[in-house]
């Protein structure tokens, strides 16, 4: 695995990929309709993470308000680390944009899977 693609520049780029972000949605919604939640996406070029970024948060800020269960289910099937999301829901300091920050954990998985699967499949990465 050290020769995966995954440092922050990488991540950083792959940000800016709407080709990228459309497998990203696309595994997006694969996990969260299994907790009936959906995501559309435009495709617009530069604001394509900062699109999914703010329809993903009031999504996560629902399911932690209402549904608490569905939200550790998805976090489970999303394979997130449960440390870094009890740390930021639960840690002894005080985080800023709690939802904000596990947004950006759950994009960044998804990204990673997506990621992944393009490197292990030998096809190229933008």
């Amino acid at each position: 695995m050290d020769n995966l693609p995954l440092s922050k520049p990488d991540f950083d780029r792959y940000e800016r990929s709407v080709t990228l972000l459309q497998e990203v949605v696309a595994q997006i919604n694969k996990d969260f309709r299994l907790h009936g939640f959906d995501v559309n996406f435009s495709g617009e070029g530069e604001t394509a993470y900062r699109e999914l970024s703010d329809q993903l948060a009031p999504v996560i800020e629902y399911m932690l308000e209402n549904q608490a269960e569905t939200f550790w289910n998805l976090i489970y099937s999303i394979d997130l680390n449960e440390n870094k999301v009890k740390q930021i829901l639960f840690g002894k300091e005080e985080v800023d944009n709690a939802i904000g920050q596990l947004t950006d954990l759950i994009l960044k998985r998804e990204l990673q899977k997506v990621v992944i699967r393009h490197f292990y499949s030998g096809r190229e990465l933008p």
